[in-house]
């Protein structure tokens, strides 16, 4: 008899431990959905001793988190594991406590998104970093010119920059105060893992004394064609043209022998002298025009298969051909 009250008083104790363990649990979640009382912005600070479970503290006292306790309980049996790095932060205040943590894991105050786009030229990056408090254009422009070589570019007398073409254009997370150099290193490595995609993609492989022909095709595609199928055409275009000893008569290398951006290129800019214009000089400009991106360098390592040589992109519209007669009829209907 007494043995079957113990039964029933220990199958009693487990029942409310399984009750009280569900009630708990969902008390849980219920904060892990809306750990918040606000679904404005939160702002906080976070203090370079401080944890997961003080700031849960600081946010409860000021009225912020609901039920501190069970924010923390739910955080200690979801195993999530949060690295804090100091500074101020500002969030939403509709995100579930899992979002929350997610934030704080991701979120740097001190890490800048900075974009270089596909096509910038070494003077704008310089301008875009400068606008980031990396140094004035001046100062990183310097820098870049100074930075020591990697051994697959040679150091070519009469280039503009020697690193034109490899500072690789991406999204990149830069610190606040990060030095030039590590900077530049950064999208150096970039342009490498870049360059090596491309060659698995297109599956051509090139050495490194290549890399600046390639390269230097790539930025002229980058900087005429706006899509991929056009890059690709285009790059048939220098082919065929470089095959036949024609001058390239690209206008993105004379703007850029310009050294400033023109929405027109007139006949006078077509005989400025320069070793980058295309029109008095045969074959490739002496190096890269600007730094392209990873399709721009798809296409001049592996082009369409065509027999053309001239072509206008004017908007949305588009020729391409192998007749300078027909090129000069469809050019002649653009400028009227």
């Amino acid at each position: 008899m007494k043995h079957k009250k113990k039964l029933i008083i220990g199958g009693i104790i487990v029942i409310i431990i399984i009750v009280i363990i569900a009630i708990i649990s969902l008390m849980t979640k219920s904060v892990s959905k809306t750990p918040f009382n606000t679904k404005g912005n939160i702002s906080f600070s976070i203090d370079s001793n401080e944890n997961i479970s003080t700031l849960i503290d600081n946010l409860s006292n000021e009225g912020v988190i609901n039920h501190s306790d069970l924010a923390k309980l739910d955080i200690s049996m979801s195993g999530t594991k949060v690295r804090l790095t100091p500074g101020d932060y500002t969030i939403k205040g509709g995100v579930t406590l899992g979002q929350f943590l997610n934030i704080l894991n991701e979120q740097n105050p001190n890490v800048i998104d900075v974009v270089i786009p596909e096509g910038y030229t070494v003077d704008q990056i310089a301008t875009k970093l400068s606008k980031f408090g990396f140094g004035s254009q001046e100062e990183i422009l310097k820098d870049i010119e100074n930075y020591p070589l990697p051994q697959f570019i040679k150091k070519v007398n009469g280039k503009r920059y020697q690193l034109e073409g490899y500072l690789f254009p991406t999204t990149y997370k830069f610190t606040k105060g990060e030095n030039i150099n590590d900077i530049i290193q950064n999208m150096i490595n970039m342009f490498v893992l870049g360059l090596n995609q491309s060659m698995k993609e297109t599956g051509v492989k090139i050495t490194p004394a290549q890399i600046e022909t390639v390269v230097t095709k790539a930025s002229i595609i980058q900087s005429e064609g706006k899509n991929f199928n056009d890059m690709k055409l285009i790059s048939s275009v220098i082919d065929n043209r470089l095959k036949a000893g024609m001058p390239l008569q690209m206008d993105a290398t004379v703007i850029y022998a310009l050294g400033k951006h023109v929405d027109k290129v007139y006949d006078k800019d077509l005989k400025i002298d320069s070793p980058y214009n295309t029109y008095i000089h045969k074959g490739l400009p002496i190096g890269p025009i600007c730094n392209p991106g990873e399709k721009a360098i798809e296409a001049a390592l592996k082009s369409d298969n065509t027999n053309y040589l001239y072509y206008i992109l004017n908007g949305n519209q588009k020729y391409f051909t192998n007749n300078y007669n027909d090129f000069l009829k469809e050019k002649s209907k653009i400028i009227k």
